[in-house]
């Protein structure tokens, strides 16, 4: 019995030491599998050097996440938790970044500060007073604008979650019909003249054909994009009836077996939950050519702006700030526009609405501006406190 005791604790002890040691091991000799997890906080760790102007950065970068994002066995010990948890014991949780529901779809649970589904389903309405705000933010966009003769036009597209609420796991669904978001588009209609188009109803209906979303994305694919913008074009057709709009005939529906969507690569599950990426070609070809912005880069963007030609003077010139779902939609509205500008903006905050360029808006002169809005970047969260700070746009004539 002596012995058995000793060889137990002198194993565990083998085996603790063993598994501190793993990770320095694998960063010398690289056995592990190479895994891709897609997450913010990783890059680069700061040149150390002897002058102490390099001391700070270097140690700030350290303790803001370097060492847990480069921990040499963490991709595989993350892959391994969400195989275990989606594929075997089918548990999930909405305090997860990424929840997986039916069928293996996957939604994503957290962004930033906010609980996207936590508030989806919750009972209680959207804080009246960030809803109030926001909507004196847009209709002072609004007011802005038409007193440079410019329309404009607000996009809403919702989260994948609303679109399929029947994938959820049955504990996460939504409590009422009616979603947040539709009750702050019909406040934004009641109390302001904003132009707002929510395609949600777009897409439930495509849906009943075909399928709108990417399962391990967070994002629409090109079926739902279209979907949207055959409820978008009528808007635009209202105010430049020189627009065309484009028919489902037109186009051809390629398949392709491409990587994974982003839900999954943030799972780490990128080389087990794979799908086909769906692209419309036109039979007609695109007229619309791209080119590069190589302006100023304010902080708030997200990357470099993008322009679109279709050489149409009778087609009007666009302005359209955007988030990432607006890149499935480019192919399509861009047709509409005989110049385009595209400007993907960092999302708002609890204090500050979204980024309006006002002095990019007064450079370029468009017959339009277009925000583009995910749900989960418009709608204020349930239990925040939000509020805007003062910009040019109040203030404006």
């Amino acid at each position: 019995m002596t012995f058995s005791r000793r060889t137990v604790a002198f194993l565990s002890c083998f085996l603790f030491v063993a598994l501190l040691a793993l990770p320095t091991v694998d960063r010398v000799f690289k056995f592990a599998p190479m895994t891709i997890i897609g997450e913010a906080g990783g890059g680069k760790l700061t040149e150390l050097k002897l002058d102490p102007g390099t001391w700070v950065p270097w140690f700030n970068k350290l303790r803001h996440g370097y060492l847990e994002h480069h921990y040499s066995l963490r991709g595989l010990l993350i892959t391994w938790e969400s195989y275990l948890d989606t594929f075997v014991l089918a548990s999930t949780s909405t305090s997860s970044q990424v929840v997986a529901g039916k069928d293996h779809w996957l939604f994503l649970a957290q962004d930033g500060a906010r609980n996207i589904l936590e508030d989806a389903r919750s009972p209680y309405g959207l804080p009246k007073e960030a809803v109030a705000l926001i909507a004196q933010e847009m209709e002072r966009r609004r007011e802005w604008l038409a007193a440079r003769g410019i329309k404009y036009l607000v996009i809403v597209a919702p989260n994948k979650n609303t679109v399929y609420p029947e994938k959820l796991p049955d504990a996460l669904r939504p409590v009422f019909q009616d979603t947040h978001l539709d009750r702050f588009v019909a406040y934004v209609k009641a109390r302001t003249k904003v132009d707002i188009v929510n395609v949600t109803q777009a897409l439930m209906e495509a849906k009943k054909k075909e399928q709108v979303f990417y399962s391990t994305d967070s994002h629409w694919n090109a079926n739902g994009a279209f979907a949207a913008y055959e409820a978008i074009v009528p808007h635009l057709v209202k105010d430049f009836p020189a627009i065309t709009p484009l028919t489902r005939s037109q186009f051809s529906v390629e398949r392709f077996n491409w990587l994974p969507g982003d839900l999954a690569n943030m799972m780490g599950l990128g080389g087990h939950l794979k799908e086909d990426r769906i692209m419309f070609v036109n039979k007609d070809w695109y007229k619309a050519r791209g080119a590069t912005y190589d302006g100023p880069m304010p902080a708030p963007y997200f990357e470099t702006p993008q322009y679109s030609y279709t050489g149409d003077p009778k087609l009007p010139n666009a302005l359209v700030f955007h988030d990432s779902f607006w890149w499935e939609l480019l192919p399509f509205m861009a047709e509409s526009f005989d110049k385009g500008l595209y400007v993907w903006l960092k999302p708002q905050t609890e204090t500050e609405f979204r980024y309006f360029d006002t002095a990019l808006i007064e450079k370029e002169k468009p017959d339009l501006v277009i925000d583009e809005y995910t749900e989960r970047y418009i709608l204020p969260t349930i239990n925040g406190h939000f509020r805007i700070k003062s910009d040019a746009v109040a203030k404006a004539p």
